[in-house]
């Protein structure tokens, strides 16, 4: 027993108080969040309270006094919803009157930590969400499926992570430490198929996580093969137990009163599709013996909740109370909804409902995940990794390294293994590229050809060009450069690059103008053959992501066109996706990329309809939209006679619609903010005779936050408009350029200039060190 004593306990200050043996009783039978707070005290507390042996006697007493408990409780949720960014998870724990939402469990608790899995880095999580004391734990590279468990080596006295997974270079499954056993590669991969399609963790009884597999693997392993495969954590071996007498399709474990058990939905498995669910109990592990426990109608409580429909999807977390005192079986539904089912009245009561909350991510299905969870002081020790990256000296290195230039930290990965780990860890990278997103400065590069092999381009600050900005925006520290042949994915400033080529792509495409003359420009800076391709960011799996759209015919006197999407994912092995089909034909010029959606404008020449839209594309769901241009703009039913014409852009975040009015010789933009359309710029052209309406497309690139000024390029000059005094300072001259390197005789490189009129591009960028791994040709291909 800890402190059994007669010694006083003492403060740092020397002041006596109650005998140790006291104050350890009154200090185990205080809840989690108290002695939280106690730990503050002195020296002396923290060390004791925050000690081992001292956690395992709190965890005991809450154990032994849940078991003495009459009545059950209400149960204790841990809700996992993802944050406003959808960049980050944060974990509530709540009672059942707290809000939020949520749909399948795929959270595991064991003994007071939770063992959490996060698509978005990805990465696995142990977490203790009444002390707040979370570690990640290493990473595992190259897998295409895996499954995970967390659980309790009580021989040890320690937690093991257990996971499955199988490598793309290896088709057999294997454990994290080794290779599976040949007898149960088979069952191994079946569960570890069934795990990742349904979105179901093993579950822990008795010391062994067990993986479910379902009746549609019986081809692979066979009819009479078991169907639930179980792993030790003690001694880290593997068995097999045997499933009840009825159908697998559809189920899922779960653990009630320690012991497995199985919840059948008979919506789905049974012929007669009855509106019930059966819980099996597994009496006897060596023999496989199951018995019917509960069956809970759900045609009966249908006013409650929408239970009957197959739709919902339903899942048993685990139970509060045991038999005598009154069992409750807590379920969670896809509806967002959560009830209490007691077995004894045989009545329902709905517990949480978050049916009218706004999601963080677009689907509902994948918004907030929840399980049961007890309060205890389960230490969560961190790893290797983690103790390295907190110590004194990363934590100054990290800061340092934070407000220097990208170009720098690259060279700075050779000092030494240490450094190298900061540099690419991705909260890091995350940490920096938001770091320098703060400085709201605008940065110019200048983008000329490149020399020697695999060097397409060849990159410059603007800064080094001075006296002497973008044909497209960086989208989270990545920029796409397109020609009509191919895309070239890069970081300027780590010289990361990789490449996508399209082959029905034209260089010049014979439709690009109507036969009659109008305000289209075929050959304008924008423009890349027969092609439009946007660079967008897909916040669920942070993921860049190239959403070409391409132009196969045009008839601008029948109206008729052929146009295909297809998306090109950039992380290594996801691949190339076609056959999406745009609802309305699209302009030339670049889209706008706004919070993980790509827009473009209409193109009111071709199609049904000779109005201005916005065709919009979600990156995340791959869906499609059209949004209504302002009402203000008055552009509808325009010919290609017309002086006035729309695009779209992205200024501060927000979407906008420019337009160009050639009379005029001025840009009205138009933002959108909160779902309403308002006028928020105006830029006369009228005293800069270079950047006229009349023979260019003056594109709008950024609103510079100090003093207003609006960066304007032509994709041959760059530069800032005054709205007050209605010019420009010109940043940037490509014709300038040209002629002063012609006469000099040199290239931007300072080597002899082999052919003097190569183009430069003015382009964006933002500061980062955002990469994706090489993969070799072997795996890739596989």
């Amino acid at each position: 027993m800890l402190m059994r004593t007669t010694k006083r306990m003492k403060t740092d200050t020397g002041t006596e108080e109650l005998p140790d043996e006291i104050m350890t009783e009154l200090l185990l039978r205080q809840p989690v969040k108290s002695i939280l707070r106690f730990r503050a005290v002195c020296r002396a507390w923290d060390a004791t309270l925050s000690s081992d042996e001292f956690c395992a006697l709190h965890m005991a007493r809450e154990t032994l006094q849940a078991d003495a408990h009459a009545a059950p409780t209400r149960p204790k949720l841990l809700v996992l919803a993802p944050a406003a960014a959808c960049d980050a998870t944060a974990v509530y724990s709540c009672s059942p009157q707290g809000p939020g939402d949520f749909v399948d469990g795929v959270a595991a608790q064991c003994r007071g930590l939770t063992f959490l899995y996060d698509a978005v880095a990805p990465a696995y999580y142990v977490v203790n969400a009444a002390t707040r004391a979370v570690t990640r734990l290493p990473p595992c590279q190259e897998v295409l499926y895996s499954s995970a468990g967390l659980g309790f080596d009580a021989r040890a006295k320690e937690y093991k992570v257990m996971r499955l997974l199988q490598k793309p270079s290896d088709p057999d499954v294997s454990p994290a430490a080794g290779r599976i056993p040949l007898s149960f590669s088979l069952t191994a991969y079946c569960a570890i198929l069934n795990a990742a399609r349904r979105n179901l963790p093993p579950v822990l009884v008795n010391g062994s996580l067990h993986w479910l597999i379902d009746d549609s693997c019986s081809k692979i392993i066979g009819p009479a093969a078991a169907s639930i495969i179980t792993y030790s954590v003690t001694e880290e071996t593997f068995g097999w137990v045997q499933s009840p007498p009825c159908s697998t399709l559809g189920v899922h474990l779960v653990e009630l009163d320690g012991c497995l058990c199985m919840v059948r939905d008979l919506r789905h498995g049974s012929p007669d599709c009855i509106s019930a669910l059966e819980i099996w109990k597994l009496q006897d592990h060596a023999t496989g013996f199951w018995s019917l426990g509960i069956r809970i109608d759900l045609s009966s409580h249908a006013g409650i909740m929408n239970l009957v429909g197959p739709q919902v999807v339903i899942r048993v977390l685990g139970a509060i109370g045991d038999v005598r005192s009154g069992q409750k079986i807590i379920m969670a539904t896809s509806g967002h909804t959560a009830h209490a089912y007691d077995a004894m009245s045989k009545s329902l009561e709905t517990i949480l409902s978050y049916r009218h909350r706004r999601y963080g991510y677009p689907s509902a299905r994948t918004a907030i995940r929840i399980c049961l969870f007890k309060e205890t002081l389960a230490p969560v020790h961190k790893t290797h990794e983690e103790i390295s990256f907190s110590s004194p000296l990363a934590k100054a290195t990290k800061e340092i390294l934070l407000r220097l230039p990208a170009r720098s930290i690259v060279q700075f990965k050779r000092v030494c293994k240490q450094w190298r780990r900061i540099i690419e860890d991705k909260g890091f990278i995350r940490s920096y590229f938001a770091h320098k997103s703060m400085e709201k400065r605008t940065k110019i590069m200048i983008v000329g050809k490149g020399s020697g092999p695999r060097r397409f381009f060849h990159f410059s600050p603007l800064e080094k060009w001075r006296s002497e900005a973008a044909n497209n925006k960086p989208c989270h520290g990545l920029n796409l450069l397109s020609t009509a042949e191919m895309d070239y994915l890069y970081n300027p400033c780590t010289g990361y690059w990789r490449t996508n080529s399209y082959s029905g792509s034209l260089a010049c495409a014979p439709w690009e103008a109507p036969t009659n003359d109008g305000w289209i420009v075929p050959d304008h800076a924008f423009a890349t053959g027969n092609k439009t391709v946007g660079l967008g960011f897909n916040p669920l799996n942070q993921e860049h992501v190239a959403v070409t759209m391409s132009y196969e015919f045009k008839n601008f006197k029948s109206r008729e066109y052929r146009l295909t999407c297809s998306v090109w994912h950039c992380r290594p092995g996801s691949g190339f996706q076609g056959g999406l089909v745009p609802p309305l034909p699209v302009n030339n010029l670049p889209p706008a990329h706004v919070s993980g959606v790509l827009y473009w404008m209409s193109d009111p020449l071709l199609g049904p309809s000779s109005e201005y839209a916005i065709v919009s594309f979600n990156v995340a769901t791959e869906v499609f939209d059209v949004i209504s241009c302002p009402r203000h703009t008055n552009v509808a039913n325009r010919s290609s006679q017309s002086t006035r014409h729309l695009f779209v852009v992205e200024l501060g975040a927000k979407l906008c619609v420019v337009l160009a009015d050639r009379t005029a010789n001025e840009l009205v933009i138009w933002k959108l903010e909160r779902d309403e359309w308002y006028a928020a710029y105006v830029v006369c052209l009228k005293a800069s005779p270079d950047y006229s309406l009349l023979s260019n497309i003056v594109m709008p690139l950024a609103v510079d936050p100090k003093d207003g000024r609006i960066l304007l390029s032509t994709g041959r000059r760059m530069g800032f408009y005054d709205p007050v005094n209605e010019t420009i300072e010109e940043l940037y001259d490509a014709d300038e350029i040209m002629r002063r390197n012609k006469i000099a005789g040199v290239s931007s490189q300072g080597a002899p200039c082999e052919k003097p009129d190569t183009p430069f591009v003015p382009m964006l960028y933002e500061e980062s060190l955002v990469c994706y791994p090489r993969v070799r040709k072997g795996k890739f291909l596989h």
